[in-house]
């Protein structure tokens, strides 16, 4: 299914979090019991230390996970904006595709074809020449995976919502073109048309189909 930008990212920091609540609670919880046990004095101290140590943990263990999927969720949700204003010009997306291994961020179908586009969030400066290649090969899956779905020829892109790209820009690296988003209004605008308003509508509702679980019609 396809949700709103974003959504399978928060809902994971929700989940984090919650598993952080749960850890820190028991711990809370365990010490409270203890209390009113009778524990007291040096033991009730050990094991107030002892709590104390439970929650440093859980931050260290969950705090960064919980940063980089809201991290990740925002750009999703910036990136998605962007493309929400495309409409005008007759651009269409589907936004947080399921495909049951995995999501892909962005499916945008318009007048200049058909896009999976995967946004990453990590910060500062990048060089298009040193990226991991595990990020151009998960672009590059989710072009093939949408394809065999639907039939229809995709383009994959690999969007950067807030790193500073070095390098010529749009990139193309093993078959997928990479930029930062502020690009993306920009680079859109300048797709060759190969396909009317109407036919990418039509695509649109059908891929929305496909994606439900449907047969894709002929």
């Amino acid at each position: 299914m396809f949700r709103t930008p974003g959504r399978h990212a928060y809902s994971q920091v929700r989940a984090i979090g919650n598993q952080a609540l749960l850890v820190v609670g028991a711990a809370v919880l365990a010490l409270v019991v203890a209390w009113l046990l009778g524990l007291s004095g040096l033991a009730l101290s050990v094991a107030t230390v002892a709590v104390i140590l439970v929650v440093l943990a859980a931050d260290r263990r969950y705090g960064p996970r919980v940063d980089a999927w809201r991290r990740g969720a925002d750009g999703e949700r910036a990136v998605g904006e962007v493309l929400a204003g495309l409409e005008a010009n007759g651009w269409l997306a589907l936004h947080d595709v399921s495909l049951g291994r995995g999501n892909v961020d962005d499916v945008l179908i318009g007048p200049g074809g058909v896009f999976a586009i995967e946004t990453k969030s990590r910060p500062g400066k990048l060089d298009v020449d040193r990226i991991d290649p595990r990020m151009l090969r998960q672009a590059y899956a989710e072009k093939k995976l949408i394809e065999r779905i639907t039939g229809l020829e995709t383009q994959p892109l690999l969007v950067f919502s807030r790193a500073w790209l070095i390098g010529s820009l749009p990139a193309r690296r093993n078959g997928v073109t990479i930029l930062p988003a502020r690009m993306l209004q920009h680079y859109f605008s300048r797709r060759r048309p190969v396909m009317t308003p109407e036919r990418a509508a039509e695509i649109h509702a059908r891929l929305a189909q496909a994606l439900s679980g449907a047969a894709l019609p002929s």
